[in-house]
Order: structure tokens, then sequence, then C-alpha cells
């Protein structure tokens, strides 16, 4: 192998940082674990609550953008704020 074949391969096999900012404030990307059934921020933390109707906001854009929060839920990809 040359060098820029692994140079490559390890550009791709980096985890992309969904951490951006939105407003100035840090947003953090809402997500669900099934198994063992609680909801989570990614890259890290766990919400303190996540009412029913985020999560059927999140169920509903979860292929389409996903759910965020800062200080507030929103749709990640359009802003949209979701009503708690």
């Amino acid at each position: 192998m040359n060098w820029a074949t692994i140079i490559i391969a390890i550009i791709l096999l980096l985890p992309a940082s969904q951490q951006q900012s939105f407003g100035g404030l840090p947003r953090k990307v809402l997500s669900y674990n099934p198994t063992y059934d609680f909801w989570f921020f990614v890259p890290s933390g766990r919400p303190k609550v996540v009412t029913q109707n985020v999560q059927n906001a999140y169920w509903a854009a979860r292929t389409k953008g996903g759910v965020c929060y800062t200080d507030l839920w929103f749709y990640c990809l359009t802003g949209i704020e979701i009503e708690e």
C-alpha cells in the first residue's frame, strides 16, 4: 500500500463531529438507544426530559436531519422550533 491510500483510509474512518453551533450555542443531536430504552445526545450527554412531542418529532425527522437541542428543541436541518 502506498501512503496516500493509508491516509485516505484513516480520514474516511474518522467520525465526523455533529456538534455544531446554532445561534452561537453548541447544538446537541438527539439519538435513541432502543436496546436500553434511553435518549442521549451526540456527541455526549443525556437530556433530562424528552417530552412526547419531541419524541414524535424525532421519529418523524430521524432520516431527514434529526432533532437538535441548544436551549430549545428544533429540527436540525431547518431550524424550526419544536413545541414541548
